[in-house]
């Protein structure tokens, strides 16, 4: 009965696999001009909102453009966007006669302007800058112009080389070297910017018209849509490396636990910071990677299982003089990315006769490997399975509690989340979802419900959310929230997406895939989390509280509204009034007692207001609060990266478990 009931519900996903046809007999490797309109139409016929390409969505393609190409408004001239502007809302016109001849001006005119200003920067990247001399750079793309002459272009220029130079000097010994590294930075660019043909140019354009409908609808590439499948199925056929660009050089970042390249002999083993100079197909000729895209390198390095690749790299010894240069010869496998699976700990909090015993699951995404899905493996690899073992793991260890931490969770597989919330859930509307259905109805609104059989666990149960929970996560979140099953903690509201797309490969992939957003969730009361997230119950400081970020933040959402509610059964025992005001009053004496918190909570303000005013300054000292920045996102993503708990820095972790500890004592 389980597992039918299973089965039965992944055929309701988030991400639908369609092979679409197109009327092009050669296979190819990225969009032709034949392709785009065919897509464009793919787009419009299953949209939430939009079902033709009109004079909005063309002004909207165009802003996308520019705002892509120039996000700072450097390298065009106003006189430049003048001229585009007057085709804004002939787009849609020209792109269903098959005239591309616009955007090919576009981006002939940008990879004009960008070597112009490559000879102002090798001209201005010599000047003696003053960094004690206070002067403000405005960051903020709409609330400057583009610039009318090359005095304004020029006067732009020497604050955007001077800012550069600031952050490079935050890092490196001095003036010389941070001019070096610019320098480099600006030559890599350039050698970017020419290798811009014409299939990227229709990607590009396909892209800009997808997020002019919402900003989670998207073309992918044939890569990208690799790396998303990636993501969503925890493995690749590879080498388990982590990789990352530096100066030119692709450099060794990470080496993933019990991968093909962890499996080496001690001699051949890769290092951190490893420099790879050349990539080689088994036996054959060594390819140098040195100043090459870091995503071309990975293409050449990912490949079928069973396959060798030899890399030559550079390591620098700090005993030796000379940088020891080895070939290593690795032969790709399947590569389980088990460090983005769900985990589990058993914590204790206080002692003796009050000490509680605490489950801590982090899950990190709702992931599923959709291949095996579709082939109804029972050995899927699924977010929702190895929930499953974790908290069957903790029932028979009798942990009085459950911690689910969801920050930093960007969502994925939508049955996933509707999976998960029914093993703390009885039966009944997990979800509802307003939007196209299979025959083309737009206003059609479906509810999905918990085919789990009872309840997996009917402990206390309490969920951890950031800014950076987004989708699946909020779908929990606001179920939990809704049912009144358990306490949310955070320090802000979730993120706000409340969409959802289906994922149409394209030629099986060979062409990429394209995401399309097809309707809004809501939680079974009829509201959604949509622009607006998931509010905690009790909130709580932390540094991810610094970044105004949100749906509501991005270009294009779609509107929020509300539908009627579904009918359920909220539970009574787990959260009201009378237990939420007594742990918020705990929690308040905690926090203003705690030195640590005091400290924190002035860190995110100072830092906030830096973050938030988007004007920055160029005086030396100034640069301090960047590196503090800086410092602020490698916490935020240590606290969930470095082992499972580290509870001596995620002061946040170290309250909720003690909110957790006093809501044990209450229910019980």
């Amino acid at each position: 009965m389980f597992k039918r009931a299973y089965t039965n519900k992944i055929l309701i996903h988030a991400v639908t696999l369609v092979v679409l046809v197109f009327g092009c007999s050669k296979t190819s490797n990225g969009l032709n001009q034949g392709n785009v309109n065919t897509l464009i139409q793919e787009f419009l016929k299953v949209h939430a909102s939009y079902r033709t390409f009109d004079d909005t969505l063309s002004e909207r393609t165009l802003e996308n453009m520019l705002a892509y190409l120039d996000p700072g408004k450097y390298f065009f001239y106003k006189s430049d966007v003048e001229k585009f502007m007057a085709d804004r809302h002939k787009i849609d016109d020209y792109v269903r006669n098959n005239n591309y001849a616009f955007l090919k001006n576009i981006i002939g005119v940008y990879k004009n302007r960008y070597h112009e200003k490559i000879t102002l920067f090798e001209r201005l990247i010599g000047v003696n800058y003053d960094f004690t001399k206070d002067e403000m750079m405005v960051l903020d793309r709409d609330k400057i112009d583009y610039v009318k002459n090359a005095r304004e272009d020029e006067a732009r220029w020497r604050k955007n080389i001077k800012l550069q130079l600031l952050n490079y000097m935050a890092v490196v010994k001095d003036v010389g070297q941070a001019r070096e590294k610019l320098k480099k930075k600006y030559r890599l660019a350039l050698k970017k910017i020419d290798g811009f043909d014409e299939d990227k140019s229709y990607s590009f354009f396909l892209n800009a018209f997808s997020m002019a409908l919402d900003p989670h609808s998207n073309y992918l590439t044939k890569e990208e849509h690799e790396d998303f499948m990636i993501q969503t199925n925890l493995k690749l056929e590879g080498i388990g490396v982590m990789l990352r660009s530096e100066d030119g050089f692709v450099m060794v970042e990470h080496v993933m636990p019990n991968g093909a390249a962890d499996k080496l002999p001690d001699a051949l083993k890769l290092k951190p910071n490893d420099k790879i100079l050349a990539v080689a197909q088994g036996e054959g000729e060594p390819v140098d990677v040195i100043d090459m895209d870091l995503r071309d390198v990975v293409k050449m390095i990912r490949g079928p299982k069973g396959t060798e690749v030899r890399l030559t790299i550079l390591r620098k010894e700090s005993d030796k003089k000379e940088p020891l240069r080895m070939v290593v010869p690795i032969v790709r496998e399947v590569i389980a990315l088990e460090e983005q699976a769900a985990k589990s700990e058993i914590l204790t909090v206080g002692s003796g006769a009050n000490a509680k015993k605490i489950g801590y699951i982090r899950l990190p995404s709702f992931y599923l490997d959709f291949d095996a899905a579709q082939r109804f493996d029972p050995n899927t690899k699924s977010s929702f399975r190895d929930m499953v073992t974790i908290l069957t793991s903790l029932k028979k260890s009798s942990v009085d509690a459950v911690v689910v931490d969801l920050r930093g969770n960007p969502g994925g597989a939508l049955d996933e989340a509707i999976n998960i919330a029914g093993l703390f859930i009885d039966r009944g509307p997990i979800l509802q979802i307003k939007g196209t259905d299979r025959w083309g109805n737009r206003d059609s609104i479906k509810v999905l419900n918990d085919n789990y059989p009872g309840v997996l666990y009917a402990g206390p149960l309490v969920l951890l959310v950031d800014k950076f929970s987004a989708s699946a996560s909020e779908i929990l979140a606001g179920a939990i929230r809704d049912y009144k099953r358990g306490v949310i903690i955070g320090p802000t509201n979730t993120f706000g997406k409340g969409s959802v797309q289906s994922y149409q490969r394209l030629l099986d992939g060979l062409l990429g895939a394209i995401k399309i957003t097809t309707g809004i969730f809501y939680q079974p009361a009829g509201t959604s989390n949509h622009l607006y997230g998931i509010q905690p119950h009790i909130i709580v400081p932390d540094i991810s509280a610094i970044w105004n970020i949100g749906e509501d933040k991005l270009k294009f959402p779609l509107k929020w509204e509300r539908i009627p509610s579904t009918s359920f059964m909220p539970e009574q025992k787990y959260v009201n009034g009378q237990i939420l005001g007594s742990l918020i009053l705990r929690s308040t004496e905690r926090i203003k007692k705690s030195e640590k918190f005091k400290k924190l909570q002035e860190k995110i303000t100072r830092l906030k207001s830096v973050v938030n005013s988007k004007v920055i300054s160029l005086k030396k000292e100034a640069d301090s609060f960047e590196q503090e920045i800086k410092d602020a996102e490698h916490e935020a993503r240590q606290n969930r990266k470095k082992g499972l708990v580290d509870l001596e820095n995620d002061l946040f972790l170290q309250e909720a478990l003690n909110i957790t500890a006093d809501y044990v004592r209450l229910v019980r």
